[in-house]
């Protein structure tokens, strides 16, 4: 296991799940809402400090209404 490719890998999907969020005008406490994710975690996953299971992706997803497929 490769740890810097691993955390540069998250901070570069972190930093999507942001550009997409900002794209659609949403704050955190939009996305939070309408979702299971706690804002701090939702921080923490832009900011490449948490990994993180699929199904919480499925919920940001879901709290910007889009598809998954669009995060990846």
């Amino acid at each position: 296991m490769n740890e810097a490719r691993d955390k540069k890998r998250l901070i570069e999907f972190g930093d999507k799940i942001r550009r997409i969020r900002e794209q659609k005008g949403l704050s955190q406490d939009d996305v939070v809402k309408r979702c299971d994710v706690t804002k701090g975690n939702l921080s923490m996953i832009e900011n490449g400090n948490k990994d993180f299971f699929f199904t919480t992706l499925l919920e940001i997803a879901k709290g910007m209404e889009i598809d998954v497929k669009e995060l990846f």
